[in-house]
Order: structure tokens, then C-alpha cells, then sequence
């Protein structure tokens, strides 16, 4: 049973995690499994790989987003970043978190080996809204060592407290985009502004510094970000923007609401070509 949640949850863009027998056993361990820095790393083309990765990461657009210099490079169909969603390049608890992914994969999911890359490439073909990056190029590779960069020490097979989304009680009333709306004009609107579409890294940087949350240029409607369950935990424990899931500034229900607010505007439709991450 608890196999299969944790199945369940990988499978997701933001998967809502729990907090299970696992999580208190290691969190006994006084470790600060968040605090990985690729700048105490040393010279050598492994680790020009590892910081590669967390570039990657931070500034996916402009190596592999829609208006990347290198037409051959353009992989993704908009230019968001990794980081817009896994803040802090992966390291921000409850903010779908990179800590302990390394180690969660191979995994079998309906009777099929679920890979990294795999996971990988279906975020790159939902909340991108692109195409899979090639397994053996240097940006896969780049991704994969940073990812097991900062698992590094975890336990395999266990995800630590922190990873995936903090559970969200159920609203005391159905989500309603109405209120999310006023929610989102009081709350959301002065970063992701009135039309939703964020705020463009200044000239000459490509991507955004605040992304848009509907419209083309945004994930699309397979992504795990436009399923309202787990985009009320994400807001709730992250937003507005510097927000702490210790001390969080909405409400359980103005939290539903803003989600159902945010997926009931247009994205991009999923296509055949997003499929499951296991193609």
C-alpha cells in the first residue's frame, strides 16, 4: 500500500507527498539534506557536469527553451524554467524538491520500469510543453549527475521529510475560481500580474523571472501543476513568492481556490506526443 502511494506520487509534475514512518526515521538524522552548494565542488569535467546541471535548471530556457540561440537546442515548447516550479534550483522543501529523486528511480509502475530519464522527459513534454531531450545528450546527462549530486548521502528508496508537496487538508468548500480570483488579485496579481503571464527576465536574459501561469506561454494541460489538488498544496506552501510552509499567508480554502482559479484559464492542450513517462 504505502509502495504504491509513493509510485503514485513520482509520477507527478508535484506529486503531494506524506509524511509516513519513512520520513520520521530519517528525519532523526541530524543532516541538512537541503544545503548542497555545486560552488564547493572542485575543478574536473565531472563536476563542470554537476554545475551544468543545476544551470540547467535555473536557466533551462536558455539552453533549451523555445527561443534558445541554438535552434537545434530548442527542446522545450515555452521558456520556463526548472526553477519556476522546483525552487531554489531543487533545494526548497515542499516545493517538489530534488533531495532523494536520484534514488527513487528505477521504479516498476504498472508492470513497467519507470527510468530517471523517463521522469525526466515527461516533464520536459508536459510542464515545458516540448519534446524529450535526447538520453545520451550532454544536457541529460548534465540533469541526471545534478540530480544525483544532491542526493548524494540519501537513503535509496525513501523520501525524506521536505520532498514532494506538504499534504493539504480537503476545503471546507468545494474550490470555486471566483473567490481564487479575488484571492489571486489581492495576493498573486502584483508578481504574476492581472493577465497571469508573469514577468520576462531583463534584456538580454531569455525566460522568466516570474512565470506566467495560463496562456500559450505556460505548462500544458497534462502537467502536474494543472491539477488542482496538487497546485493548492504547492500555493499554499509556497506562495506568494519567499513564503515558508511554516508560516504560510493563505488559507487552506483561499488556497483551493486560487488553483481552481489558475486551471480553469486556457493552457496549451496535452497532446498525444505528452503521453505517459512510460513511452
Amino acid at each position: 500500500m504505502i509502495r504504491a502511494a509513493l509510485t503514485a506520487v513520482a509520477l507527478a509534475v508535484a506529486a503531494v507527498a506524506g509524511l509516513g514512518a519513512g520520513y520520521v526515521l530519517w528525519n532523526k538524522k541530524e543532516v541538512n539534506w537541503y544545503a548542497a552548494d555545486v560552488n564547493k565542488l572542485g575543478p574536473g569535467p565531472e563536476n563542470d557536469l554537476i554545475r551544468y546541471g543545476k544551470d540547467l535548471i535555473v536557466n533551462t530556457a536558455r539552453y533549451i527553451g523555445k527561443n534558445a540561440s541554438n535552434p537545434a537546442m530548442r527542446y522545450a515548447g515555452n521558456d520556463l524554467s526548472c526553477q519556476n516550479c522546483h525552487l531554489n534550483a531543487g533545494l526548497q522543501p515542499f516545493a517538489a524538491p530534488f533531495i532523494s529523486t536520484f534514488g527513487t528511480f528505477p521504479m516498476m509502475v504498472d508492470d513497467q520500469v519507470l527510468t530517471l530519464t523517463g521522469r525526466l522527459n515527461g516533464c520536459m513534454r508536459r510542464s515545458l510543453n516540448g519534446k524529450n531531450l535526447p538520453e545520451d545528450s550532454r544536457e541529460m546527462q548534465a540533469l541526471v549527475a545534478y540530480l544525483k549530486f544532491l542526493g548524494e548521502g540519501t537513503p535509496e528508496g525513501v523520501r525524506l521529510p521536505g520532498m514532494g508537496l506538504k499534504p493539504l487538508e480537503n476545503p471546507a468548500s468545494p474550490p470555486d475560481a471566483r473567490r481564487g480570483q479575488e484571492v489571486y488579485a489581492q495576493q498573486c496579481a502584483k508578481c504574476h500580474k492581472e493577465d497571469g503571464q508573469g514577468e520576462l527576465k531583463p534584456s538580454p536574459g531569455i525566460g522568466y523571472s516570474i512565470p506566467p501561469l495560463w496562456g500559450e506561454a505556460s505548462f500544458n494541460a497534462g502537467a502536474g501543476m494543472a491539477k488542482t489538488a496538487y497546485a493548492a498544496a504547492y500555493i499554499h506552501a509556497n506562495m506568494p513568492f519567499g513564503v515558508s510552509y511554516l508560516d504560510p499567508v493563505l488559507t487552506v480554502q483561499q488556497a483551493w481556490d486560487v488553483a481552481a482559479f489558475m486551471i480553469s484559464k486556457p493552457h496549451p492542450p496535452a497532446t498525444p506526443e505528452t503521453g505517459s513517462d512510460l513511452q
